[in-house]
């Protein structure tokens, strides 16, 4: 279980042309003493919130296109994505990613789940009523790891090319997964197979693109180029499709 070899020895792409949607903001409350930011963005009369978690390269050109993109799609949603690394992302590649990980992007030690709640905080008051979580790489794990806690608000989480996923990492989520692996992960299959028996309201959901590198839709995606962007996309409408049908399936129980 680890981050993957491409993740670990390559540098992250800041080529991309963005203009960011959304702006910076203090979160409200703060944790463990310090106060922290997150990027909020999506149309502000939305009732569907949703947190994003970026990969170990913090923010770049290519994840605030993404999550642009994401909080503009199937009729829009409010997105928190917070800044969980104080001092930014990743910035030396090779051997001693997975120490900087495991010093910098612990879901206890360093506040991970404490930072997603108070996000959701904020995006409930401001008028948000629907949660669901995503995150690139290590962040779908961490969105994973929010998903599985008791009394969680989510209603879906998962996300692109993630690390540290298999069925006993995922076997105690209490909200489906949806799973858009690259060519560099395992086979997702399994999982979603695994997660069956749960019987959520909506089934969890896995596609590979195999014409993609790991890291494409973030810190290591180039949508200069035509094909990572196509596949860019994609990825963004079937995760806003997926995060749609949740709550669609939630306020249909209701």
């Amino acid at each position: 279980m680890s981050l993957t070899g491409a993740c670990c020895n390559t540098p992250p792409n800041n080529d991309a042309h963005w203009h960011n949607k959304g702006v910076n903001v203090t979160l409200s409350r703060e944790i463990a003493g310090d106060k922290r930011s997150t990027y909020r963005t999506g149309p502000k009369d939305s009732k569907r919130g949703l947190i994003a978690i970026y990969d170990i390269f913090g923010y770049h050109p290519t994840t605030h296109q993404f999550f642009d993109r994401i909080a503009e799609s199937h009729g829009g949603f409010q997105l928190s994505a917070p800044d969980f690394f104080k001092n930014g992302g990743v910035k030396e590649m090779g051997p001693g990613v997975m120490a900087w990980v495991g010093e910098n992007g612990d879901y206890v030690k360093n506040h991970i789940g404490d930072i997603i709640k108070a996000a959701v905080e904020d995006l409930r008051k401001d008028g948000c009523t629907s949660f669901s979580i995503f995150g690139q790489c290590w962040g779908a794990y961490m969105a994973v790891q929010a998903s599985s806690e008791e009394g969680n608000p989510f209603l879906a989480s998962g996300g692109p090319h993630p690390s540290f996923f298999s069925v006993e990492t995922t076997k105690d989520t209490k909200a489906p997964l949806i799973i858009l692996a690259s060519k560099d992960e395992a086979d997702m299959v399994p999982i979603v197979e695994n997660l069956k028996s749960k019987n959520f309201p909506v089934e969890s959901f896995t596609k590979r693109f195999d014409n993609m590198h790991h890291g494409w839709t973030g810190g290591r995606g180039d949508w200069e180029n035509p094909e990572q962007f196509k596949a860019g996309l994609e990825a963004v409408d079937l995760l806003g499709a997926y995060f749609a049908k949740v709550v669609a399936a939630s306020e249909s129980k209701l």
